[in-house]
């Protein structure tokens, strides 16, 4: 199981990294629920904008973070691209 440095810098910067351009992400936190073992959730404010999910997922063991990590680069591509200061915008090729 990742600890929460793990899961920011091998699951979380990555990913926010490929997508975000400088000055978007305003805010983010990352917090462990008490309601399933082992899920870490993203708190993430870009330019007014909230986005939360949890990152790491408890119940699928099986992933690693390089895998965690692309499937929240997806989200947030999908994220901006519905988002007012990135509506339409295809981050997904940066």
């Amino acid at each position: 199981m990742l600890n929460l440095v793990d899961v920011a810098s091998e699951v979380v910067v990555p990913a926010m990294r490929a997508v975000f351009k400088d000055g978007e992400v305003t805010a983010f936190a990352l917090s462990v629920p008490d309601d399933v073992e082992g899920t870490v959730v993203l708190s993430l404010t870009a330019l007014g904008e909230t986005f939360d999910y949890p990152v790491i997922q408890g119940h699928v063991p099986e992933m690693g973070p390089e895998e965690w990590s692309e499937n929240l680069r997806s989200l947030l591509v999908d994220f901006v691209a519905e988002s007012r200061f990135g509506w339409g915008e295809n981050r997904d090729i940066r």
